[in-house]
């Protein structure tokens, strides 16, 4: 227990005063002769040396209720073991930032010169861990360790803080003060300890808060930032605006890559140039005012995009990999034979199937009378003959594990060739071609946009088949409850497109004979979004950045842009370390870029962490808010000291207490008083 105004405690010295008056008790002084004093006989006046203590329990609680006067006025204050006392030793964490952004000028040298200072200036009685920071939080040194070898810590870490270099990662300040925090309340030992987290910084605005967003900072940890500065904040920051598929033109030959330019608020250059590196193509330059920042194209779609201008090249390289599309095994069952014939259907496809910058297509043609598929084939396209029994058994086994397979239904096919294919019996199939007249036509209706298969035309603008027009379909019946979702009717009430997971039917064929299909702007779009919804695509995610997790997918090794080869054990999680392009396996390239807020590198104030609730004491950079380490230990007595209000149980006993004393006092009184005589 403490006592927040401890001077008041010498009031309990008033206690002297009952006790005195009580032992003092004089005689009365005034003689008053009465007629009877004549029959009393005189008595000698007692010495004030024999007088005793008549009324204990009246003095006992005249004395209590100045004592608890003077208590109530000192303000007592109980603290528990694990809040922090008067105590003058501290636990320490020690955060060193070592970022990208700290590859500038001398500014690791500075940290580790400042570190080493906070290092000898902790007392062997007090605690200390030391973790770096970036994106994620390492711990170099722990409590746990300090705690039995706190005599040899400064020779164990300064080997360790001389291996250390500033990384590419990105700055999270704010979950590294989270992680340290959670130290402090893991650790044995630390009660009664002063707690602070000191971190050596550079304290860009780039640096991420997000963490403490989600928590309340604990009131007995203090947070003192000492910053670390370079000579200037003239830096661009490049990022990519936009992948090469997003950046190409349909109309153009020249794909190009979209790249955002930031200029720092504070810096001092403003002239640019950007190029691509081993690039025969002319520089890029121009003006970018401080504070600004602009998005510029620049001609191709892969490499190393090389920026100058700036004091700081530390975030100036893009790096791209090169397109590489997906292949997809696609067999046509049908004749080689007609690949040039217009009219057939093999002549459309083959020429609908392009490559991509995701896709690339590779279409064989299997005769009808095969007994199986290739080994390696995704998608099937059927338009043609009567199949061999086992050539449908293999593209119905085809579909069900996963692999696309469409079939146009024609007039060759039997209800039992629909049965081998979907599995399913029932399915009535009319021979005939339903053909229409030619001025009278069949028109889709009913369409299932939202379907998966149909998704490529769930846009309004696109979902227009009023241009689109069948001549002949072939009508199927479907048996009720059967497995099977009619994606599409004509408008006289047939199915058009029926699907059973990843088996399509087509009631009429692409070709001129039976649609304008092939020839409408809907064919390649209706193509692309099977193989999509099949799962055959190639989409470039977004720009990793340093420290995302490689997608190994069946990686044997991965080659690092600095030569390295990593061998990743099944179940392993490897992280990207550095910018660049990394091999995955035998071709597969992977870029790897800076995170472009890292290039924010114009201080911030000190203001922003108050904001998100830190307590903050200043540091060598800001001493003008600087305030005494007692007058911040008072604080949080007098926040606590409120929070107890223990002065209001002493008020409350005081206040019995005197009630108690009034009542007893009365009492004695009466007793006291003698009866009144009269003269006969």
């Amino acid at each position: 227990m403490t006592w927040l105004f401890p001077l008041y405690l010498l009031g309990g010295a008033a206690i002297i005063g009952p006790i005195l008056m009580h032992l003092r008790r004089k005689p009365p002084q005034d003689r008053v002769e009465f007629s009877s004093l004549m029959f009393l006989d005189a008595q000698t006046p007692m010495p004030v040396s024999k007088r005793r203590l008549e009324n204990w329990l009246l003095l006992l609680l005249r004395c209590l209720a100045l004592l608890l006067l003077a208590l109530m006025f000192a303000r007592p204050l109980w603290r528990s073991e694990n809040e922090d006392s008067v105590s003058q030793n501290q636990a320490t964490v020690l955060l060193l930032d070592r970022s990208a952004s700290m590859q500038r000028g001398d500014l690791w040298k500075q940290v580790i010169t400042a570190a080493t200072q906070h290092l000898e200036k902790i007392a062997l009685t007090d605690r200390l861990a030391v973790a770096t920071l970036d994106r994620e939080t390492k711990l170099l040194w722990s409590f746990d360790q300090d705690k039995t070898s706190a005599s040899t810590r400064l020779a164990a870490l300064q080997p360790q803080l001389a291996a250390l270099k500033p990384g590419w990662a990105s700055t999270d300040l704010g979950k590294a003060l989270v992680d340290a925090a959670g130290w402090f309340g893991s650790a044995q030992g630390l009660s009664g300890l002063k707690k602070r987290v000191i971190v050596i910084t550079d304290f860009q605005e780039g640096a991420r808060m997000d963490a403490l967003r989600g928590m309340v900072w604990p009131e007995n940890i203090a947070v003192e930032v000492v910053r670390v500065d370079a000579p200037n904040s003239d830096n661009f920051t490049l990022s990519l605006a936009a992948s090469a598929e997003e950046s190409l033109s349909g109309h153009s030959d020249a794909p190009t890559t979209r790249v955002r330019l930031s200029n720092t608020r504070d810096s001092k250059a403003s002239d640019f140039k950007l190029t691509w590196d081993k690039g025969t193509e002319p520089p890029t330059s121009g003006y970018l005012p401080p504070g600004a920042s602009r998005v510029l194209s620049l001609p191709g779609t892969a490499g190393i995009i090389n920026l100058t201008g700036d004091a700081w090249d530390f975030d100036n390289r893009i790096f791209i990999a090169p397109a590489q599309p997906k292949a997809v095994k696609i067999v046509f069952i049908g004749d080689e034979k007609t690949r040039g014939e217009a009219s057939s259907p093999l002549f459309y496809l083959s020429r609908a199937l392009q490559p991509t910058p995701s896709l690339l297509p590779e279409l064989a043609v299997v005769p009808e009378t095969a007994q199986s598929l290739p080994a390696d084939t995704e998608l099937v396209f059927i338009s043609g003959p009567r199949l061999s029994a086992p050539l449908a058994q293999s593209m119905r086994a085809l579909a069900e594990r996963g692999g696309l397979v469409i079939a146009v239904v024609t007039p060759e096919m039997k209800a039992q060739d629909l049965e081998a294919l979907t599995g399913i019996s029932g399915i009535q199939l009319d021979a005939s071609d339903n053909s229409a007249s030619s001025d009278e036509y069949q028109m889709l209706s009913e369409i299932q946009t939202t379907h998966p298969l149909l998704r490529s035309f769930a846009d309004e603008r696109l979902r227009d088949f009023t241009k689109l027009r069948f001549w002949k379909h072939r009508k199927l019946t479907l048996p009720k409850d059967a497995p099977l979702e009619v994606l599409a009717r004509f408008d006289g009430g047939d199915p058009a497109i029926v699907a059973k997971g990843h088996l399509i039917l087509l009631t009429s064929g692409w070709h001129p004979a039976d649609s304008q299909l092939a020839l409408s702007t809907k064919f390649v779009p209706l193509l692309y979004g099977w193989l999509e919804a099949a799962g055959f695509r190639n989409e470039k995610g977004a720009s990793l950045l340093v420290g995302d997790v490689l997608p190994l997918e069946g990686a044997t090794s991965i080659m690092t842009p600095d030569g390295q080869t990593l061998t990743p054990k099944p179940g392993d999680t490897i992280r990207s370390e550095m910018p660049g392009v990394y091999t995955m396996g035998k071709d597969r390239l992977i870029a790897i870029n800076l995170a472009p807020e890292e290039g924010r590198i114009t201080p911030m104030e000190l203001a922003k962490l108050r904001e998100l609730g830190v307590r903050v004491e200043a540091g060598e950079v800001d001493a003008t808010t600087s305030t005494k380490a007692e007058d911040k230990e008072r604080l949080a007595i007098t926040e606590q000291e409120a929070r107890q209000r223990a002065w209001i149980w002493l008020l409350g006993s005081l206040l019995a207490i005197l009630a108690w004393e009034t009542w007893l006092a009365g009492r004695i009184r009466q007793g006291t008083l003698q009866p009144a005589y009269s003269s006969p």
